[in-house]
C-alpha cells in the first residue's frame, strides 16, 4: 500500500516547492478542509483565515472543483464553509469518526478513556479522499503566532556549502512521518506531493542551486532509542546535515529527559564518524488528542528538551508550536493524514516550511507561485 516517491514524479517536486510560507503571504494555497457533520445536520469546515477572495475549492487530489452556491456556502464570518444539500463535497458524519468496530484489527486505535470506542483510522488515502483544499486571498497580518526564523549563523558549515553551491549530503533519521507516510506522493495518489524531506531537499536546491544527496533512513514505528541504535549507520554516510525527527511514538512512554538523552546520544554517535555534521532537531506535530496512546503533555516537554540541546551546528525546527497554533483555528481532521498521528499533504508542507525557514532567508527568496 505504501510506496516511496516514484522517480517519474521527481519533476513535480520543483513545481510544488515554492517559498510562500502560509504565515507570510496574503494568499493561502491549498488550505485543507474536512467537512464534518457533528450532529447538527450540516457538514462544515473552517479555513485558516477569513476569505477575502476565494480562488478555488477543489478535491485534495485536484481533479474536481466545487462551486459556491451549488456545493457550499460561505458563512458571514468568511471562515466557516457549509456544505449544501446534494453537494459533491465529501461528507463525514460524527459517528463515522467514532466507530464501535476496530478499524484495523489492532485494538490500539481507541478513544482516550473509552476502550470500546474507536477512532476513524486508515493509512493510504482514506482521509485524503475526504479532504478538500481552498485557495484564497486574505488580509495581511492575521497570523500572530510564533513562526520559525532564519538561523544560518548557527549552521555555519551548512550555509557555507549552500552559498557555495556545493553538493550537500543530508541524512534523515526518524519515524513514519519522516519516512513519508500519508503524503500523497508516498501513497501514490494525485497530486503526488512528496513527503517533507523531499520538499526540503528540493527547496534548498531551488534556493541555492546546490545538489542535495538525500538519504532517508527513517522507519515507521521507530522511537529515539531506536534512532540511537541506528546512529552509526547515519554517521557512516558522512552527512553534512542530519535531520533528527522523533517524538510521536516516544510520547507513550519516554519522559522528556529520556527523550533528550537519546537525541543527544544520536548527535554524539554520528559525530564519531562525521565530526563536522550539523543537525536539525525536529519537534513533532501533535497527535489527535482523543487517541489514548500519547501522553499529550510530553510534546511541550520534548520541544523544550530539544531546545536545550541547541548550540552551534544544532538547531530546533519547532513544528510543535506551529501545529498547536494551527489546531486553535483548524480541526484535527483538516490536518490529519491517517486520523491519529500523521500529517496530510499540508502537514508535510508545514514540516518542510519550518525547516526551510531555518536555512533559507525566505524574505529574500523566490517570488510567490503563479499556479493557483
Amino acid at each position: 500500500m505504501h510506496k516511496r516517491l516514484p522517480s517519474e514524479h521527481a519533476d513535480e517536486v520543483s513545481e510544488i516547492v515554492r517559498f510562500v510560507m502560509f504565515w507570510a503571504s496574503t494568499t493561502m494555497y491549498r488550505d485543507p478542509l474536512c467537512f464534518v457533520d457533528r450532529g447538527s445536520g450540516d457538514a462544515t469546515a473552517t479555513v485558516l483565515f477569513p476569505i477575502k477572495k476565494l480562488v478555488k475549492l477543489s478535491s485534495a487530489s485536484g481533479d474536481l472543483q466545487y462551486e459556491e452556491g451549488r456545493d457550499f456556502v460561505l458563512a458571514p464570518d468568511r471562515r466557516l464553509l457549509i456544505r449544501t444539500a446534494g453537494s459533491r463535497i465529501p461528507e463525514t458524519k460524527h459517528d463515522e469518526l467514532y466507530p464501535s468496530a476496530d478499524p484495523d484489527g489492532s485494538a490500539f486505535m481507541f478513544k482516550r478513556d473509552e476502550p470500546g470506542t474507536y477512532l476513524m483510522f486508515g493509512e493510504g488515502d482514506l482521509f485524503h479522499r475526504r479532504q478538500v483544499c481552498a485557495t484564497y486571498t486574505h488580509r495581511a497580518g492575521l497570523w500572530t503566532a510564533p513562526v520559525p526564523a532564519f538561523c544560518g549563523d548557527r549552521m555555519p558549515r551548512t550555509m557555507r556549502g549552500l552559498r557555495g553551491r556545493e553538493r550537500l549530503v543530508i541524512a534523515v533519521t526518524g519515524d513514519s512521518i519522516s519516512e513519508g507516510y500519508n503524503a500523497s506522493g508516498f501513497v501514490g495518489v494525485p497530486p503526488h506531493q512528496p513527503p517533507y524531506v523531499n520538499l526540503v531537499a528540493a527547496g534548498l536546491t531551488a534556493a541555492y542551486g546546490s545538489t542535495i544527496s538525500l538519504h532517508n533512513l527513517a522507519s515507521a514505528g521507530w522511537t529515539a532509542d531506536q534512532g540511537l541504535a541506528d546512529a552509526a549507520r547515519v554517521g557512516a554516510l558522512n552527512p553534512d546535515v542530519v535531520i533528527v525527527a522523533f517524538g510521536m511514538n516516544d510520547s507513550g512512554y519516554a519522559t522528556p529527559e529520556d527523550f533528550a538523552a537519546n537525541i543527544a546520544g544520536i548527535i554524539a554517535q554520528v559525530r564519531l564518524d562525521a565530526r563536522d555534521a550539523e543537525f536539525v532537531l525536529v519537534s513533532p506535530m501533535l497527535p489527535n488528542p482523543e487517541w489514548h496512546y500519547p501522553v499529550l503533555e510530553r510534546f511541550a516537554g520534548y520541544r523544550e528538551a530539544l531546545s536545550g540541546l541547541g548550540a552551534e551546528g544544532v538547531v530546533l525546527a519547532d513544528v510543535t508550536t506551529l501545529w498547536q497554533a494551527l489546531l486553535e483555528r483548524k480541526s484535527v481532521y483538516d490536518l490529519t493524514g491517517n486520523g491519529i498521528n500523521h500529517p496530510n499533504d499540508f502537514g508535510h508542507r508545514v514540516y518542510a516550511d519550518t525547516i526551510l525557514s531555518l536555512l533559507v532567508d525566505v524574505e529574500n527568496a523566490t517570488a510567490a507561485p503563479t499556479d493557483t
